[in-house]
């Protein structure tokens, strides 16, 4: 059993991190899906993630996302927000037996983070994001470059952004290089795009090269440095695009609780006590930290209205 996340919350972009305090330095690192999980170290939509069974640490490699706020200036508040910026992932968390702290809601309006409508909705008890699933490698490019608010015209995006052409006429905001925000330092390249509004093309930071697989987005790595060691898994396999470990000490290296076993490529637990100093887990379920009760899920809440839960997915 593989889980990319321990705990199922929204996986938002990590440009959304700059969106709170205008503050996910995405790592390229392959198997950043972008789903229905996320970091405890982004704006409050997050959950305690190092994506357990998944490359992505971020939102693990989700990096520093945080909500959106008014302010319009970037800053350094990288509280936690749900992944690759999220929202945000094959549903990470699917198969296999266990439980695992979640989420559940009643309806749409418990998904609203700090006040603000993301675009989730609650499906299944669950809140999800239009971003946790795909259907072309346009919108993943879309999704893991963080540009996850809609917009149909430049002044529906904020002071910082532009309002660009994703394809059929769907816009999106993007963020724009300045020397206050550069492209390299979110792990992204210059790109040139259409703005929605028509006109010359602008350029705008972004991603390109990620895929739709099965539903869920992913960057794929190309080489062992698009992997970073801190999260577990350095070894690029070439073959799949996606970063693995290669050893129990690439794990143990990443210092992460929960990460002390290289399980067939993807790092995880061998006992219980491999579990111990999480916030959302004490119990090891074929490789994977979960829960035994809800009272072990001490996680920050991604989501306004939801509750708490300890169940299987």
């Amino acid at each position: 059993m593989q889980l990319s996340f321990l705990v199922k919350t929204p996986v938002i972009p990590l440009f959304v991190a700059l969106l709170a305090p205008l503050g996910c330095g995405d790592d390229k690192g392959g198997d950043t899906e972008t789903g229905v999980a996320t970091d405890t170290t982004q704006g409050s939509a997050t959950q305690a993630t190092q994506t357990m069974g998944g490359t992505d640490d971020t939102a693990g490699t989700a990096g520093t996302d945080t909500t959106p706020g008014t302010d319009t200036t970037p800053g350094t508040d990288t509280e936690t927000v749900p992944t690759t910026a999220g929202p945000t992932t094959e549903d990470p968390t699917a198969g296999g037996n266990g439980q695992f702290c979640q989420e559940e809601c009643a309806g749409d309006a418990d998904c609203t983070i700090q006040g603000v409508d993301m675009g989730f909705t609650c499906q299944n008890s669950r809140c999800v994001g239009a971003a946790s699933t795909c259907s072309t490698d346009t919108q993943c490019n879309a999704t893991i470059s963080g540009w996850v608010l809609d917009c149909a015209a430049q002044a529906d995006c904020m002071m910082g952004y532009a309002c660009v052409d994703i394809g059929d006429g769907v816009g999106k905001c993007a963020i724009v290089p300045s020397d206050i925000i550069m492209c390299s330092t979110l792990t992204q390249e210059e790109i040139m795009v259409d703005p929605i509004e028509g006109g010359a093309q602008i350029t705008v930071c972004g991603k390109t090269g990620a895929k739709c697989d099965n539903g869920a987005c992913f960057d794929p790595c190309e080489a062992n440095t698009d992997c970073p060691a801190q999260g577990g898994h350095p070894v690029c396999n070439t073959g799949t695009g996606r970063c693995e470990c290669g050893s129990d000490d690439d794990c143990a290296a990443s210092g992460l609780p929960g990460f002390t076993t290289c399980n067939n490529g993807v790092c995880g637990c061998a006992q219980d006590s491999d579990c111990a100093g999480t916030m959302y887990s004490d119990k090891c379920y074929e490789g994977v930290c979960g829960c035994s009760t809800v009272d072990v899920c001490q996680n920050p809440q991604a989501f306004d209205g939801t509750m708490k839960v300890c169940e299987g997915v």
